[in-house]
């Protein structure tokens, strides 16, 4: 069984409260090493012992197998929805999903609650079409980064509040992660130009 740490706990109460006072699109971010994927299976066990039907959605093969092994750690019966998975099982209460997959089949039932990882994407077309075939669910989003290279917004209709957890800094000093060492070099960025927030791309490869 997963022990959570003391973050998690609060982070956990606070998306509860969120959910409790009206909110159906949560965001939650927490940095990368943080356990993010552990507070939405704690959840998402809570959850389907009270009969909710759950679908955790991602994009990437690492991220579904990741999620689908945090859910066994904390005995969380799961099917997956993705192509050619052996575990497919889509009678069972909760389900780990692939986006590619996901927007192509219908889908087994209607969620109460639906996670999306990497919520940053969660403004383009896959994302959008999906969450609209989902019915009306609470929607809780959990990311390392609240923010789209596009410069698009998350709010709006996609979350209507956040839920932050502790900085990396924080995590740092109570021994939840390495402090980083960094090794970098000078580099002339002179006549580069800032595209979208950040140096173009193109001409900082140059």
């Amino acid at each position: 069984m997963v022990t959570l740490r003391p973050y998690q706990i609060e982070g956990i109460e606070q998306i509860r409260a969120a959910i409790r006072n009206k909110f159906k699109r949560v965001l939650y971010t927490l940095p990368t090493g943080g356990g993010k994927t552990t507070v939405a299976a704690e959840i998402i066990r809570c959850a389907v012992a009270k009969g909710s039907k759950i679908f955790f959605v991602a994009h990437r093969k690492e991220l579904i197998d990741q999620t689908s092994h945090r859910l066994d750690d904390m005995g969380v019966d799961h099917g997956i929805i993705m192509a050619d998975h052996p575990r497919r099982a889509p009678s069972k209460p909760v389900q780990v999903v692939s986006i590619q997959t996901g927007i192509r089949r219908d889908l087994p039932w209607l969620p109460d609650l639906v996670f999306v990882d990497e919520t940053h994407r969660v403004a383009g077309d896959s994302y959008r079409n999906f969450l609209s075939n989902c019915g009306d669910p609470v929607v809780v989003g959990i990311t390392a980064t609240p923010i789209r290279g596009d410069g698009q917004g998350l709010g709006g209709d996609l979350f209507q509040t956040m839920v932050v957890g502790p900085q990396m800094s924080e995590l740092i000093e109570q021994g939840h992660l390495v402090k980083p060492r960094v090794f970098s070099w000078k580099v002339d960025l002179t006549g580069v130009k800032i595209t979208a927030g950040d140096y173009n791309a193109g001409q900082l490869e140059t």
